[in-house]
């Protein structure tokens, strides 16, 4: 199945996070304004077709891979005390190690933590009986994410793994950035353009016998063998399409691995699954937890 990489450049602030299972769900409400309900109902059904989406990543940068302990040289203790603190290594230093990956080996340039860049906004209350804004209690703060506004940092990777033309996959997120991504796209957060878009050729070949998640996902132990892994909730909500119907927004929180989770492949996948009964009164609502996974080895 091609992999796809393309490179998302921020032109506005981001209100919700760039995590797969959310894009995901924004590109079927898409798909279902332009080809019907039931031709998404239909694509879900087969996970080999559904996409495998990372999470958007800085440019240039993959999840560290998560491994098995190993013995830390005295010299380097303090070296890899360092990079275990750090969710990020460089793509090229992956490449250079994919084959007998060790983080004794990394250098501490060849790392980053995850950039921490909100902003905190105030907001008001509105008076439900249409007299202003609450002036008692009123005000609460929101965070955003506000990397677009420096060159050096709007630009984030995104990997997508399925059978359909790049041009279709391109499409669909340019349409996505023009409308909105997440909280607020009505005005104006989460907008995007498509900067690159090419085939990861690079990324996805590879001999490793285990294979490292670049996706927020599901733990399925018949196909995920001696998995290594983070757990983190995930809060999904409706669209408004959906939820202006008089339906709760609010999906079923699920806890998925964390991007840079890595087991050993049993079979040809697919790894993770699409989560089902996840709103109570939506039964064709799903989170797409299978994973993007590209293969590496550890040392010996």
């Amino acid at each position: 199945m091609p992999l796809w990489r393309l490179t998302l450049r921020l032109a506005a602030p981001l209100g919700t996070p760039l995590a797969g299972p959310t894009l995901f769900g924004q590109i079927c409400v898409l798909r279902a304004e332009a080809e019907g309900s039931s031709a998404v109902t239909g694509w879900l059904s087969d996970p080999a077709r559904v996409w495998r989406l990372s999470d958007g990543l800085p440019a240039g940068f993959l999840p560290r891979p998560l491994v098995r302990p190993r013995p830390v040289p005295r010299e380097a203790f303090d070296r890899i005390k360092t990079v275990k603190k750090r969710n990020l290594v460089s793509r090229a230093a992956f490449l250079r190690l994919r084959d007998a990956w060790e983080e004794a080996r990394l250098a501490e340039d060849e790392t980053m933590a995850e950039p921490a860049l909100p902003r905190r906004i105030a907001h008001n209350h509105v008076h439900r009986q249409g007299q202003g804004t609450q002036e008692t209690g009123g005000l609460y703060f929101l965070d955003e994410d506000w990397r677009f506004a420096d060159p050096a940092t709007r630009d984030m990777d995104l990997y997508v793994e399925t059978e359909e033309p790049l041009e279709t996959v391109r499409d669909l997120l340019a349409a996505l950035g023009t409308r909105g991504f997440g909280r607020d796209a009505g005005t104006g957060r989460g907008r995007w353009e498509i900067a690159t878009a090419c085939e990861d050729k690079e990324l996805a070949r590879g001999s490793g016998k285990r294979r490292m998640s670049l996706s927020r996902g599901a733990l399925t132990p018949a196909t995920m063998r001696d998995a290594f892994w983070k757990l983190v909730p995930h809060f999904g909500r409706l669209g408004p399409e959906h939820a202006l119907t008089g339906v709760s927004p609010f999906k079923r929180p699920v806890l998925l691995t964390r991007p840079g989770a890595t087991f050993r492949p049993e079979g040809a996948g697919p790894f993770g699954q699409i989560l089902r009964d996840v709103h109570p009164a939506r039964p064709e609502v799903v989170v797409n937890a299978l994973h993007l996974a590209i293969p590496f080895a550890e040392a010996a």
